[in-house]
């Protein structure tokens, strides 16, 4: 199956049938890792080398990360705790830090320049709120992404469940891709027309944990939770495990009712993870794969390396129970107010022009304004609302792919259900992140839950800091 067929089938076959109401892994992301206590810690943004095993040779990669490794260190609360971060920025130029997922108050959101000032080089900045949502997140720049996350800017947060699932071992497999030279150096052509004009930023190597074939040990009988995040400036994954059948059990964080994934692909776009729960079948002395599709290949992301020994706590092959959903408010779809959302732009786009800063401008300026991309015709929109919105209402965007490429379209500050995919009913589950095939029609509801300007981009870096960016402004006034 192409990536497009996968990305085109995402809900046709999730949401229409399905949807309901040993080898070392980086040394950064522990198994069973104890949940942090509330005291501040450290987080400092620096330029650093990270080892990355392309093939099977190891190199040393220059890079930019948090808490000197890529990807930094693994944020582990249980819901319920006080996140509290003293962040420092040592990088040349400024940035901020970004909690993809999560629901902090706006001034925490990390969305540089909307809601904070940017850190500049040698200050800090403590980000401080309260942790509501239980479920697997991440953390990573959002100022000039397109020149910081590639460069290794991101990490993994994980807010425990008050009642986590049974498992023997929870497994962190972070998916990346790089540009790298034939000498195997990180490609610094960050930021170019082209890239940003088509799908994005694409890699010419595919890793998990930093290793283009990662050996994941297994125990034959064991039970594992996999949490699997996609943190690529642009590819799209559409993972397969052959010779298993795992159970996803949460998407972007939330809990969905538990669904074996057979023989579906498994579509992660940029910016968006999935829980599962992966019982080892195979015998002892097995190896299994973990392959995707992508926009550009057919990859052996991994293997599943099975021990000569059975092992586990017999958990295998029981029912998969649901993870305890996270409080949300429900929306009042009679009432809901819609807002429509046109993308346009692009390489082979039928854009001829767009607003910028107030005024009309044709596509030969808006290039040479590093924008071709456009929301409702206006590109970057980030000098008004793209709606003005009351607490507590209820919002149905209906969106529209005019183009000719994906996106990954990314609401901050809340978590927004699909309620309708290409003229079909659909039922689907929270998240923060949905992925677009060109020409779909998706129309997405959510509640306006916080008070700010909340970012609403593509999470294609490139295509976000091209034109595809906009946000909503929630007033503090009870609808």
């Amino acid at each position: 199956m192409t990536i497009k067929t996968a990305v085109a089938d995402l809900t046709r076959r999730r949401f229409l049938g399905c949807t309901a109401a040993g080898a070392a892994l980086v040394a950064s992301y522990p198994a069973l890792a104890a949940p942090q206590a509330p005291p501040a810690r450290p987080l400092v943004a620096a330029a650093g080398r990270q080892a990355l095993a392309f093939g099977t040779a190891t190199h040393l990669v220059d890079t930019w990360n948090y808490g000197g490794a890529v990807p930094g260190p693994l944020l582990r609360y249980s819901v319920g705790d006080r996140l509290r971060v003293d962040f420092e920025n040592r990088l040349p130029e400024p940035t901020s830090v970004h909690w993809h997922g999560l629901r902090p108050p706006n001034a925490m959101d990390g969305a540089a320049p909307l809601t904070q000032p940017p850190v500049q080089p040698g200050a800090r900045m403590t980000y401080e709120f309260d942790l509501t949502d239980a479920g697997t997140y991440w953390y990573h720049t959002h100022f000039r992404g397109w020149n910081q996350q590639d460069r290794g800017l991101y990490g993994v947060l994980i807010v425990d469940e008050r009642n986590p699932p049974q498992v023997d071992r929870d497994l962190v497999l972070v998916i990346d891709d790089w540009v790298v030279t034939r000498d195997f150096t990180l490609d610094t052509s960050f930021g170019d027309m082209h890239s940003a004009a088509h799908a994005g930023r694409l890699g010419n190597v595919a890793t998990v944990n930093n290793s283009s074939d990662l050996a994941i040990g297994l125990s034959a009988g064991e039970r594992v939770r996999l949490r699997l995040v996609n943190v690529a400036n642009a590819q799209i994954f559409a993972l397969k495990f052959p010779g298993h059948a795992p159970v996803l059990i949460a998407e972007d964080g939330n809990p969905v009712t538990p669904r074996p994934l057979g023989d579906e692909h498994l579509v992660l776009g940029p910016g968006q993870r999935a829980d599962l729960i992966l019982d080892a079948t195979a015998e002892p002395g097995a190896t299994l794969q973990l392959d995707a599709d992508t926009l550009t290949d057919q990859l052996h992301l991994a293997r599943f390396v099975y021990g000569d020994a059975p092992g586990g706590s017999g958990l295998a092959g029981r029912p998969v129970a649901p993870l305890e959903p996270n409080a949300r408010p429900t929306p009042d779809l009679a009432n809901a107010r819609r807002i429509p959302l046109t993308m346009e732009g692009g390489a082979m786009g039928r854009m001829s022009g767009a607003m910028m800063g107030g005024r009309m401008m044709g596509m030969r300026e808006l290039v040479a304004a590093g924008r071709v991309w456009a929301f409702n015709g206006v590109a970057g929109g980030m000098e008004a609302p793209l709606a003005t919105l009351k607490t507590g209402e209820t919002v149905v965007v209906d969106m529209v792919n005019a183009t000719a490429f994906p996106h990954a379209m990314h609401l901050h500050g809340t978590h927004f259900r699909e309620i309708e995919r290409n003229g079909s009913q659909v039922d689907g589950a929270w998240r923060d992140t949905t992925v677009m095939a060109p020409e779909d029609r998706v129309s997405v509801v959510f509640v306006a839950e916080q008070p700010g300007k909340w970012m609403f981009h593509c999470h294609m870096i490139e295509h976000q800091s091209a034109g595809m960016m906009a946000y909503v402004e929630i007033e503090g006034e009870r609808a």
